[in-house]
């Protein structure tokens, strides 16, 4: 399993951080290359399920994301399953008077011995390169509102 973490300080209450961060049909509005979505309840809830595409480096790939936890203002906790299957957890914690929001996928590619050779030379990279893009979207998205 690879594992990518990133963090950003956010100018706006856990409330209104998640308030954002759990409404999956603005996901496209600030993670790049997301495309296709479908939700299905109970999301936010456990069980819920949110299906999309991710275009990167040239490829469309389908994920989807089942809802594993979630703790309003706290955590968002997903298994993933696709392209990449693993989990993706969305953590905030309140920080003076923002948020700071942690991010981890924690993920595997198949293919076995070139799926990691894949995930070293290429893939860890470009989803190192999206969280960051998609934390700094996200950020000026939340403080604007």
């Amino acid at each position: 399993m690879a594992i990518v973490t990133r963090d950003a300080q956010i100018n706006a209450s856990p409330q209104e951080t998640m308030a954002l961060l759990s409404d999956a049909s603005r996901w496209p509005d600030w993670y790049p290359g997301m495309t296709e979505l479908s939700i299905a309840a109970p999301y936010p809830e456990a069980g819920g399920k949110v299906a999309f595409k991710v275009k990167s480096a040239g490829m469309s790939l389908p994920i989807t994301e089942t809802v594993l936890d979630y703790q309003p203002s706290t955590l968002q906790l997903f298994q993933m399953d696709g392209m990449l299957s693993g989990r993706a957890r969305w953590e905030l914690t309140a920080e003076g008077d923002g948020t700071r929001l942690t991010t981890t996928f924690d993920y595997a590619l198949p293919g076995g011995v070139f799926g990691k050779i894949a995930d070293a030379l290429i893939v860890k990279r470009l989803n190192g390169k999206s969280l960051e893009e998609g934390l700094h979207n996200f950020k000026a998205l939340v403080e604007r509102q």
